[in-house]
């Protein structure tokens, strides 16, 4: 039965690490209306923050909230999709996922 159990939590651990796109979406907990709605997306590890919980210097780069980076394995970042004025990012989902499955095919 441990020899089963261990196998599954293999599996799962291998399962869930194995992507190789990460999304990282950046907030202010003031916008949080604005929030991106990525529950579509697939192939990607989907991550959410609040600006307030980065780093001083990650914090001190982004211009504008929300902002949404593309990350692949390698943790560079391939694209970022940013706000604009209205602190809405105005991209698709669709956009967001092809520019996913390219760097997949990569």
């Amino acid at each position: 039965m441990k020899k089963i159990l261990c196998a599954i939590c293999v599996l799962v651990a291998v399962s869930v690490y194995s992507q190789d796109v990460t999304i990282l979406q950046i907030n202010a907990e003031w916008n949080k209306n604005n929030n991106y709605d990525l529950s579509e997306i697939t192939g990607a590890v989907v991550k959410f923050s609040y600006l307030k919980d980065q780093p001083k210097n990650i914090q001190q780069s982004i211009i504008a909230v929300p902002v949404i980076a593309i990350i692949d394995k390698k943790g560079k970042v391939r694209r970022q999709f940013i706000a604009d004025i209205s602190l809405k990012i105005n991209a698709s989902n669709m956009e967001i996922q092809n520019e996913i499955n390219r760097i997949k095919k990569l």
